[in-house]
């Protein structure tokens, strides 16, 4: 695709796919790790286990699918290869919001983290507002070598992460699996075991990426295994060090949970860490501001959505409209100031978007359709990944759906937005019903 080509401007190497990878999945994870402490209580540490299970069957899920389809399109190309362009279309929608919830919640944690680092005293929601600004002004005119931005922030994170992970576990040890947390009783197990099906949010962009690798039948794989790792020492290492090192009543603002672990096991690490956070919560509203743009441009030249969606700035080369679009509800998202309703709603669609992957790969290889460089052993001919995700998956829907049901309905009138599109699209145009249906 010409757009791919314009942001990054060059083929991806293993550590650029999986930079670009890392702070879209990290970042859900910062944000989400003092609300799964709190929700969980000492039951946090067997949550961890569970998302991080979750999150390799995804990861793998999506490399295995991006090994057989080295090319742009992502879990859109996956669905409809197996279930036809209209389910691929609803699915790439529904993941369509969560990257928009992405600008949102990473502006605002982006805030949380200078106003508490500084003493600024400004408005959360002001300061979250003008970083999206910020953002969009700059996805407008173009963002050119984003993948080396990607790529430094990735290299600060690995760097200022696993040394506070590891001076947490060193100064205050604890026996796990609950460590400090021994009788602390949480808020909701289930609705922290919700958070967690949802904590790794952004893997899938392994898949995407397939298509601008240099050789991805060599690199899908490897930057697969990278993203696993990486996830797995994090999610298990900062989870452990939090209950190792910090007590529930100590966690005053639960979205910025590692600004307090570091001011407490060395406050010298405190103002790296806050940098680290600042730099992996824009780079994730960045990172969605893009991946919105990229799907909404390929879904205009499917012919599934308006081609004004996916019009090009006439200087910037740039899709300004979805961008404008992006900005606009994030704006409405940032304006309550109300972590609870991001939380609520945040990676439902992108839930039953990797269920729909994970059921599209169990069918295409049980159908042998699928020659995939990169292969799981299989169980009754489904791969151990899809058969994994399969399963693993439905709970996390099902726990989103049971404790935050009632905030459900701006997703519903955001399917409902995309279905009307669809059906006024393809009745205006018979063109692109005929593309729609090819």
């Amino acid at each position: 695709m010409a757009l791919a080509r314009s942001w990054l401007r060059r083929r991806l190497g293993v550590f650029d796919m999986y930079a670009l990878v890392h702070s879209d999945s990290q970042s859900t994870y910062y944000f989400l790790l003092g609300f799964i402490a709190l929700y969980a209580g000492e039951y946090a540490f067997f949550g961890a286990i569970y998302g991080v299970l979750l999150m390799a069957a995804i990861a793998v899920t999506y490399g295995e699918m991006g090994s057989r389809f080295p090319e742009t399109g992502g879990s859109y190309l996956y669905i409809k290869s197996a279930f036809g362009p209209t389910l691929a279309y609803i699915s790439a929608w529904l993941i369509a919001f969560d990257q928009i919830v992405m600008v949102a919640y990473g502006t605002i944690d982006a805030a949380k983290t200078i106003n508490k680092t500084l003493g600024l005293g400004i408005h959360e929601a002001a300061l979250a507002a003008a970083f999206t600004t910020a953002l969009f002004a700059l996805t407008v005119v173009g963002i050119r070598e984003s993948a080396n931005f990607a790529k430094a922030v990735a290299a600060v994170d690995l760097a200022v992460m696993p040394a506070l992970i590891i001076w947490a576990l060193a100064t205050h040890p604890a026996p796990p699996p609950h460590f400090g947390w021994a009788g602390v009783e949480g808020a909701s197990l289930l609705f922290a075991l919700s958070l967690l099906s949802r904590g790794f949010t952004g893997v899938d962009a392994i898949g995407q990426l397939a298509g601008e690798a240099r050789e991805p039948l060599v690199q899908v794989p490897k930057a697969t295994a990278l993203v696993v790792a990486v996830g797995a020492f994090f999610g298990l290492g900062l989870t452990a060090a939090l209950m190792s090192a910090l007590r529930p009543e100590e966690l005053a603002d639960p979205a910025v949970a590692p600004l307090y672990l570091a001011a407490k096991v060395n406050p010298a690490l405190a103002y790296a860490v806050a940098l680290n956070l600042f730099l992996v919560m824009i780079t994730a509203a960045l990172a969605g501001y893009v991946s919105f743009s990229r799907l909404v441009y390929m879904m205009a030249e499917e012919g599934h959505l308006p081609g004004i969606l996916g019009r090009l700035h006439r200087r910037f080369r740039t899709p300004h409209v979805s961008l404008l679009l992006v900005y606009t509800i994030s704006l409405l998202l940032i304006a309550p100031g109300e972590i609870e309703i991001i939380l609520a709603i945040y990676a439902v669609g992108s839930l039953l978007n990797y269920l729909l992957v994970a059921a599209a790969l169990a069918k295409l290889s049980r159908s042998g359709d699928l020659y995939s460089a990169f292969r799981t052993p299989k169980v009754a001919g489904v791969p151990l990944s899809a058969a994994a995700a399969l399963v693993l998956l439905p709970l996390g829907i099902g726990l989103t759906v049971l404790e935050k049901y009632r905030y459900l309905w701006a997703l519903a009138l955001w399917l409902g937005a995309g279905l009307a599109l669809l059906y006024l699209t393809k009745r205006r145009d018979p063109r692109r019903r005929a593309v729609g249906a090819e």
